[in-house]
């Protein structure tokens, strides 16, 4: 059986048949398991999707007929979002959000004779509204470079080497005529950001303003010109423009309202009414696996609970060291309840984090589970990118944003912050993990326990980390593969194709019936678009990484340093005195710094610690700063004891300095000027000369009485053993004695 189809396969004619049903590379773009259906995009032509049947796609892949192919992604299509300027993101950007509404119905754009005519429409309404010229060819050619390469919003970057096109200015539009007769003017970018801003200072509050009064603070912030006091200097009051240049009240509450229609949550999370309206306004939504249910892969889940376990350090052998309890993430997959990753670690929850554990949830899990020196009872087969990720609100939102919808492309579903039965799926997997080791593990309890139950819990710590990972992954596999779950829900169809309550069995028939929303990926490629964001400061002799990314909570900690070989061919560690230090984006992972990328013009460049810095190549950062921390205490230490010692050396200097003063004689400037300095140095030349000499003999006539007592020991035995021993015993002596010989023959 061929591999199950993904989104994004590209598939290419195999063997030569008449009745392939493609001759051309196709590349996949939509899936419906249910009704039998794939929409394919011929990859050189400019032509709507295509539809196939998916039966019969994995008919010809089994028989040879099609085959998956690679898709050869040029270097710009992999460009990270630190490397673009803001107006080539937000350029891309737009185009994207113009051509959205098509890629969210490709199955109607693709089957309509139309070609999903309101669709279109929208779409053309879409870039209007964004200020983006486009017509309908235009509009087709945008989706098909979209889909061509592999639904990848970089497809909109201008390709290298291809130009800049001119930025065209064009005069501002007035806008329509005002009660007063006043002609107004045209809201702009500026005006939004502007009105923007007054919104979330004065309405998104605990004591919000009306439109009325929030449109007078607009006003005064910017539409006026302050007036000076000749007098005093200082602001007496404000001064409006004239009227045609000012918006009008009605333009300020519509744009408002549309702004406030947007971010609903965020107005009501502010204002302190979020919990009031989910309890008494918000809508159900019932069961949340149900609703999400579409496939494996379509929605995993994300969360973090400190477990209720105390363990030992792993490099302690007498397991008296304590380090308290790990934090543990778990993901889950909404589809079939599958248990797909999780991570132990001893780190406050954080974005940083949370990455991790999305890292090991898309990669294979034998590798990781070799890294970390876990042995696979059952097996543990699941990999890929997941569609969307649903995460905790207040504890990932900001870090992740940046990460995840820029970089690796994953649309985030985020629960409103406090309600965590929202997270019901990975809340009850953790409640599972600590009903297994509890009562199966020393140093295991319950949480909220008394102070002094806690005392005798860690007391009792015996596991560290890895035996508890090993106990852990052992747990999930099992349960992924064997558990009977009462409340995994089952369609008629899978019943009838024999699929049981068990997570595993409902994954591994989604695969090949639902498929479409695990999308395979490069692992190094996700790996990078993953890793931590941060900037790098050049200095002449080493590159820098500041210590603020590293550093405890509150504590400050010294940066690492590095070297980088694009940095110093390029010529950017050339820095003069009194400029500015260059500063380069970098990616990096807080669990291994041994070497951090730099994002240059040419891509990602490996920069690896500096020898000084070597000692914390395989540390995490927790680590590093603690012992930045302890490393400048045991400095501070050794500088005291130092600075004792010295303090003799300058004592002894001050009193070299005042009896040489006691020796001097005054002489002036002209006479110490005037005297030959070379005549004064030969004389100290041949003193030391002589001194040498007469050190010389004094090694050396030492050197004859040692070679002449071992030349008569020699002589007054046999050659033996003892002869060996008394030579290797003298090397000297016998060197001297092979020289003096030498000299006699040279004399006779």
């Amino acid at each position: 059986m061929a591999d199950e189809l993904q989104l994004d396969d590209l598939l290419t004619p195999g063997v030569e048949n008449e009745s392939a049903l493609i001759v051309e590379p196709h590349i996949v773009v939509f899936i419906d398991g249910t009704t039998d259906r794939v929409l394919m995009v011929n990859m050189t032509k400019e032509q709507k999707p295509s539809l196939f049947s998916l039966k019969a796609i994995y008919d010809e892949l089994d028989s040879l007929i099609l085959r998956k192919a690679i898709l050869d992604t040029p270097a710009h299509l992999l460009v990270s979002d630190e490397s673009l300027t803001a107006e080539q993101r937000e350029l891309r950007d737009a185009k994207f959000r113009v051509i959205e509404p098509i890629i969210r119905n490709i199955e109607e754009y693709s089957l309509s004779n139309t070609y999903g005519k309101n669709t279109v429409k929208n779409c053309l309404l879409i870039a209007k509204s964004l200020g983006v010229t486009v017509n309908r060819t235009q509009l087709y050619q945008w989706v098909n470079r979209f889909l061509k390469a592999g639904s990848n919003k970089n497809a909109f970057l201008r390709k290298p080497g291809s130009g800049h096109g001119k930025n065209k200015t064009y005069l501002k539009k007035t806008g329509p005529e005002r009660g007063d007769g006043t002609i107004g003017r045209m809201i702009n970018d500026n005006d939004k950001r502007h009105i923007e801003t007054i919104i979330r200072k004065k309405i998104f509050t605990r004591a919000p303003l009306s439109y009325a009064e929030a449109y007078q603070v607009y006003l005064d912030t910017y539409a006026s010109d302050p007036v000076i006091d000749i007098h005093t200097g200082e602001i007496s009051k404000l001064k409006r423009w004239d009227a045609e240049l000012l918006l009008s009240l009605k333009q300020f509450e519509n744009y408002a309202s549309k702004f406030r229609n947007k971010n609903k949550a965020k107005e009501q999370e502010a204002q302190g009414t979020s919990d009031q309206h989910h309890k008494d306004v918000a809508g159900l939504k019932g069961n949340l696996e149900e609703f999400y249910a579409e496939g494996p892969g379509h929605v995993y889940q994300i969360d973090e609970t400190p477990l209720a376990i105390e363990l030992v350090d792993e490099f302690d052998p007498t397991r008296q060291k304590r380090v308290g309890r790990p934090t543990c993430y778990s993901v889950v997959d909404l589809f079939s309840s599958v248990w797909v990753a999780l991570l132990l670690t001893f780190a406050k929850a954080s974005a940083h984090t949370a990455r991790e554990i999305i890292f090991i949830a898309f990669r294979d899990k034998t590798k990781f589970c070799e890294e970390i020196g876990i042995k696979l009872n059952h097996p543990f087969n699941i990999s890929g990118k997941c569609r969307c990720i649903m995460v905790d609100n207040h504890e990932f939102k900001a870090e992740l944003e940046r990460s995840l919808s820029q970089d690796a492309h994953i649309e985030q579903i985020y629960n409103t912050e406090g309600r965590s039965n929202q997270k019901g799926a990975v809340e009850r997997k953790h409640k599972s993990l600590e009903d297994f080791l509890f009562g199966l593990v020393p140093g295991v309890g319950r949480k909220n326990i008394a102070d002094y139950l806690k005392r005798n819990l860690r007391k009792d710590a015996l596991l560290n980390i890895r035996e508890l990972y090993q106990l852990l992954i052992d747990f999930i596999t099992t349960y992924n593969n064997f558990a009977p779950v009462e409340s995994l829900t089952l369609t008629k169809e899978m019943k009838q194709d024999g699929v049981q309550k068990v997570p595993m069995s409902k994954f591994e028939w989604g695969l090949k019936h639902r498929p479409g929303y695990l999308k395979p990926v490069n692992e190094t490629e996700l790996y990078f678009s993953l890793l931590e964001v941060g900037q790098v400061t050049v200095h002449r002799e080493y590159i820098l990484l500041p210590g603020r990314y590293f550093k405890s909570a509150g504590k400050s900690s010294k940066g690492l340093k590095y070297n980088c070989q694009w940095i110093l061919e390029n010529g950017v560690q050339d820095v003069k005195r009194g400029k500015e230090l260059p500063k380069y984006p970098c990616r990096f992972m807080r669990y291994s710094l041994g070497v951090i990328y730099i994002d240059t013009p040419d891509g990602l460049k490996p920069a690896y610690l500096q020898p000084v810095d070597r000692l914390y190549e395989n540390m995490p950062a927790e680590l590093v700063a603690n012992y930045k921390k302890e490393e400048k205490i045991e400095n501070n230490k050794l500088s005291i004891s130092y600075q004792e010692n010295l303090s003799a050396v300058r004592i002894n200097a001050e009193n070299i300095v005042a009896n040489a003063l006691l020796e001097k004689q005054q002489i002036s400037a002209n006479a110490a000027n005037s005297q030959d300095l070379s005549a004064n140095r030969d004389e100290a030349i041949k003193r030391e000369i002589e001194a040498s000499s007469n050190q010389f003999k004094q090694m050396t006539g030492a050197g004859i009485d040692q070679a002449r007592n071992s030349d008569s020991e020699i002589e007054s035995t046999d050659p033996s053993v003892e002869q060996t021993s008394s030579e290797a015993a003298h090397p000297f002596a016998q060197k001297m004695k092979e020289r003096l010989k030498n000299n006699r023959r040279g004399k006779s």
